[in-house]
């Protein structure tokens, strides 16, 4: 027996079974294999303790990915944490969509909706994490517009009160959520968060809340092969894997907007 190893943890598709997570047969050994070890650590005929696995990657494919954890911004919006926090494996789409001195909430939904067909994802049915690149000014008829955008384009999905998760790269997550909730009146649950550039194929999990800095950690799962070998930097030039970063904003930072609105950045909303 080795010496010096306190216990063992497993990660995978695998790991679902070994932790009884998981109880469906998908067709493979996955059930069997796992069930196996379960057996033998449940028997004590395994030389090693169990220990929890903090994080497990389910899937099989996300081995071949790149695999980074993230702090957003402080300038979160989220109505519930307790409704919202922890979520795993979240989709990421990101809309195409170039925001110009004027947001025209049509071509927003078109863009959203766009992105759902593309990925032959029905709106309302899956939880999806919607990720954009916000550029400009954060006046406030520009993110009123981009706010009615978004509701117009995702009618099932809050018909049905299910959650909003939105993922900036700007600095205007906690401004966009207070308009969806409190001008526009959504009544799903809502989250956003800014300081994270998210790509299509993405797949994130997020943590809960960290006092006292306000920021959510982001785990982000992106497949190796999104990135084209051709082109420097496309994909994840811009994270440092395998560790934490953050965004370092003021405790008493504030936006000012057109027609008179102002938003208290820097917590997180319960109800």
């Amino acid at each position: 027996v080795m010496g010096g190893i306190e216990g063992v943890m497993f990660s995978g598709g695998v790991s679902e079974y070994v932790y009884g997570r998981e109880g469906r047969n998908f067709g493979d050994l996955g059930r069997r294999f796992g069930d196996a070890i379960g057996e033998r650590l449940a028997a004590g005929r395994f030389p090693f303790s169990l220990m929890p696995a903090g994080e497990c990657i389910r899937a099989t494919a996300l081995g071949a990915s790149e695999y980074s954890v993230q702090l957003s911004g402080n300038t979160v919006y989220v109505s519930s944490p307790r409704e919202l926090l922890p979520r795993k494996n979240l989709q990421v789409i990101q809309p195409s969509l170039m925001l110009g001195d004027t947001v025209d909430p049509s071509a927003v939904a078109t863009a959203i909706r766009n992105r759902f067909r593309d990925f032959d994802i029905v709106e309302g049915e899956a939880e999806v994490a919607l990720a954009f690149r916000w550029r400009g000014a954060p006046a406030y008829t520009r993110l009123a517009g981009f706010a009615r955008g978004i509701v117009e384009a995702l009618p099932r999905t809050l018909a049905e009160g299910k959650p909003l998760f939105v993922v900036l790269d700007g600095d205007v997550a906690q401004t966009l959520g207070a308009l969806l909730k409190d001008e526009l009146g959504v009544a799903s649950e809502v989250l956003a968060i800014d300081g994270i550039s998210l790509w299509d194929f993405d797949y994130i999990d997020l943590g809960r809340v960290r006092m006292p800095s306000f920021t959510v950690p982001v785990t982000i799962k992106s497949l190796v092969f999104n990135e084209d070998p051709r082109v420097p930097e496309v994909h994840g030039g811009h994270q440092d894997h395998a560790h934490e970063h953050g965004h370092a904003h003021g405790e008493g930072h504030h936006h000012h907007h057109e027609g008179g609105h102002h938003h208290h950045h820097g917590h997180a909303k319960d109800r």
